[in-house]
């Protein structure tokens, strides 16, 4: 009988069906891997809490999380004044938690700051245990599930504030910080300027002690240190059948889009209000509870809500709003640009200490950018994930003559409501030099809270929408009463996005 031994040759380890076989088996391992590695991190709690919240970004995000967490929620009031001294009343109210690494842990607490202040004091920060904080979302029986937290003796829910803010809680902000503060926000005016105006006559006011001098000196720091501490008692209502919610979708849960479902992010923003009216508006500042500091009426102004959660603000941003136009009432204005580590914090460190000439590529431009016109009930979102917008125009400018800072913005979109059309936004927002109050936000290198941002409470807002091809201009107006950040290398963000 013939012998019938098969004589094909044994395939070759270098096979393409071989390779691939260990590609994909390589892969499945490094991916169990690391989502075992996540199962078992301390932040699963983070990353299943926004998973949890996804359609909910207003509520409480920090449950069953004991470490690198923040939460902030920022009620802003506006209301225009017919004093000539003070034009406009603005104001904010922050509540919110911290929660920093473990090496820190004696620097974690609640907190309510207050913004806007009228008098000498612009501004207050109290401090309580993180036991104080409250999450009483399923213990409203007249709304369950609606968002309400409480801090101390105060409330914050999602149509009215009571602020009970105690002299003893009162946490005044050392006069050395405040000094570090005013000198980094110098050296940020003296590198604008000297972007804008390079070979400029100017040249004498380079120095950052030209801008130093701008702000409170360090004698006023010492004076204001040795004040004593006070109580801040408000109450605001804003019902919700007056407020504008921002408009959601399966893919859009909320103002981050589809990457709202990417629960590592740094840090997660969210819109509850886009616009409401102040029904009722009082707040008093006393001092040995009888002397009067500051009060406001803000009895028919507007509101708007928003708030920011998880482990640490972007390094780089421009932020700014308004909702106080004239000619189109009720419209609202949305805009954030920042530096966005796009795997999160945690890879964008490891890859700066293990592999630093990667490091510039771990970090994108992000923008979230949106206008909703009251009139027609249309929103015009400009943001990053929106498919077709593009951003044109991104530049932040000093005018020394004038004393003012200006961040211009101007980008494209879809029509909503017919798609072959492209709709075109122009933005100026314009705030005094050195006129900001100085804002704690959490510090990853300070491992606390720490006076890290210049907020502008009653800047001038200048906007433009129309239609690119026919030219047809939809709203032109302004707006006061506007809320305008810019921090860190803007200039970083302004090569990637120009």
């Amino acid at each position: 009988m013939r012998d019938t031994k098969d004589t094909t040759p044994p395939p070759s380890p270098f096979s393409p069906s071989r390779l691939f076989l260990l590609s994909r088996t390589a892969l499945l391992v490094l991916v169990s891997a690391w989502l075992l590695r996540l199962a078992l991190s301390p932040k699963a709690t983070y990353y299943v809490s926004n998973i949890k919240n996804l359609y909910q970004p207003i509520q409480y995000h920090g449950k069953h999380i004991s470490s690198d967490f923040f939460e902030g929620w920022y009620f802003k009031m506006v209301k225009l004044d017919n004093t000539k001294d003070d034009p406009i009343q603005s104001i904010a109210i922050i509540p919110g938690i911290y929660r920093p690494s473990p090496d820190n842990k004696d620097e974690e607490h609640a907190f309510v700051i207050v913004v806007g202040i009228p008098g000498p004091e612009p501004a207050a920060y109290f401090r309580f245990p993180v036991d104080d904080f409250t999450d009483l979302r399923d213990k409203n029986t007249q709304e369950k599930g609606a968002f309400r937290i409480q801090i101390g003796n105060s409330i914050f829910s999602h149509e009215e504030l009571i602020l009970n803010l105690p002299a003893h809680r009162f946490d005044r902000v050392p006069a050395r910080e405040l000094d570090e503060f005013y000198l980094k926000a110098s050296r940020q005016y003296k590198t604008q300027l000297r972007k804008n105006t390079p070979n400029d006559s100017t040249e004498q006011l380079h120095n950052q002690d030209y801008f130093r001098g701008l702000f409170p000196s360090a004698d006023a720091l010492g004076e204001t240190e040795a004040q004593g501490p006070f109580a801040v008692h408000g109450h605001f209502q804003f019902p919700a059948s007056t407020q504008i919610p921002l408009p959601t979708s399966r893919w859009r849960p909320s103002i981050m889009g589809f990457t709202a479902y990417l629960p590592f992010l740094e840090c997660n923003h969210g819109v509850a209000s886009l616009h409401h009216t102040i029904t009722k508006g009082r707040l008093v500042a006393l001092r040995d509870n009888k002397d009067v500091l500051g009060e406001a009426t803000l009895d028919g102004g507007v509101g708007y809500v928003e708030k920011d959660w998880g482990a640490n603000f972007p390094s780089i941003w421009v932020w700014a709003q308004a909702n106080l136009f004239g000619s189109a009432p009720g419209s609202s204005l949305m805009i954030s640009v920042a530096s966005i580590p796009i795997l999160g914090p945690d890879f964008s460190d490891w890859i700066q200490a293990n592999i630093p000439f990667l490091s510039p590529f771990t970090n994108v431009p992000g923008r979230l950018v949106i206008f909703y016109h009251a009139a027609t009930k249309t929103l015009y979102n400009f943001s990053t994930y929106v498919f077709l917008a593009q951003a044109k125009s991104f530049r932040t400018t000093l005018d020394i003559e004038q004393g003012t800072q200006t961040f211009s913005f101007m980008a494209t979109t879809r029509d909503p409501n017919n798609f072959k059309e492209t709709i075109a936004l122009q933005v100026n927002v314009t705030r005094e030099i050195a006129t900001g109050v100085p804002l704690r936000s959490p510090s990853r290198a300070k491992g606390r809270m720490f006076s890290g941002v210049e907020e502008a409470m009653k800047a001038k807002t200048e906007l433009r929408l129309w239609r690119v091809e026919s030219g047809e201009v939809l709203v032109e107006d302004q707006s006061v009463g506007s809320g305008l950040e810019v921090e860190g290398d803007v200039a970083w963000l302004e090569d990637r996005v120009n």
